[in-house]
């Protein structure tokens, strides 16, 4: 009898755990790889909550149909993240709305719904104005600038590249900025970096990515051009690929603004609480911490393997 009492009491409770629904942009990306890992981390550390992960691949379809899915399982929040966002949030908002499902967004709104979001606008300004004052340290003369960006992906990156030539201007107010799409695609990233470097035949030359991959791979290319010493380059994210080349002397890589993505999981999961017990949240949270990181306090923020 004892026994089947303390049986019943752990499902009382596991009944009394609020459910809380996260849809993951794309759990295979690297980035989303770090934003996973931080909510299940933190989903561990709250007893009181049930979370249930869904990926959305990158997908508008997958994106639609998992909001879709997570209404059927009626939790008591849903927290949406969304990298196709033009295309899939307003059929997501119709979806959330028409369920009465208190949604947080992350990065990109959903319609009507609270959003949790990097400062974009930081982001872009602090990596511009560091890979320049880098350069002016480090060459003489106005240097040849190239953004490379992603402005089919919407907001988020159009704010970081226009950032980013604001802080390059201030150090440079003459420089003629070239920008191009990565399209996503590290190959591509690299192949207009070529081009552009080939342009640029026996200049220096500063680079911006929107994202830490395609600085990578902007680095790559600079390496087969025979054109590293040549470059200096920043990106935003905040990703661990980056970390051994900031570390290194003299290295063409400035630094990245990060993003710290798997320290975001215990942030939307409070949020996400305090909508689910209809208690008010902020139209816009950002990350507790986000700078750029550089060879000066890289260490203090990330130990060496």
């Amino acid at each position: 009898m004892c026994i089947a009492a303390v049986a019943g009491a752990g499902v009382a409770r596991a009944q009394q755990r609020l459910r809380i629904a996260f849809a993951n942009f794309n759990d295979e990306a690297s980035f989303g790889t770090l934003v996973l890992r931080g909510m299940r981390e933190a989903a561990k550390k709250r007893p009181d909550l049930d979370v249930t992960f869904y990926d959305n691949k990158a997908d508008v379809t997958r994106a639609v149909e998992n909001a879709r899915l997570v209404v059927t399982t009626k939790p008591g929040a849903f927290i949406e993240y969304s990298s196709v966002s033009a295309a899939a949030n307003p059929q997501i908002a119709r979806i959330v709305k028409g369920a009465g499902l208190p949604t947080v967004s992350v990065q990109s709104r959903v319609p009507d719904t609270p959003l949790f979001a990097v400062d974009n606008e930081l982001a872009g300004y602090s990596g511009g104005k560091a890979v320049a004052t880098a350069a002016k340290k480090r060459w003489p003369g106005t240097p040849a600038v190239f953004l490379i960006s992603l402005p089919e992906g919407g907001p988020v990156f159009l704010d970081r590249a226009k950032a980013a030539r604001t802080g390059i201007l201030e150090i440079f107010p003459d420089a003629a900025i070239s920008e191009e799409s990565s399209k996503d695609d590290p190959k591509i990233a690299s192949a207009i970096t070529t081009s552009f470097l080939t342009r640029n035949p026996g200049r220096k030359v500063i680079i911006f990515s929107h994202v830490d991959g395609m600085g990578i791979a902007a680095l790559t290319a600079a390496r087969n051009s025979g054109r590293e010493a040549d470059v200096l380059i920043s990106s935003t994210g905040g990703e661990a690929v980056v970390f051994p080349e900031i570390r290194k002397p003299n290295s063409a890589y400035v630094g990245t603004f990060s993003f710290f993505p798997d320290e975001w999981g215990a942030d939307l999961l409070a949020l996400a609480t305090k909508l689910a017990h209809g208690e008010s949240i902020p139209d816009t949270t950002r990350p507790a911490r986000q700078l750029f990181v550089d060879a000066a306090n890289i260490n203090q923020y990330y130990a060496r393997p």
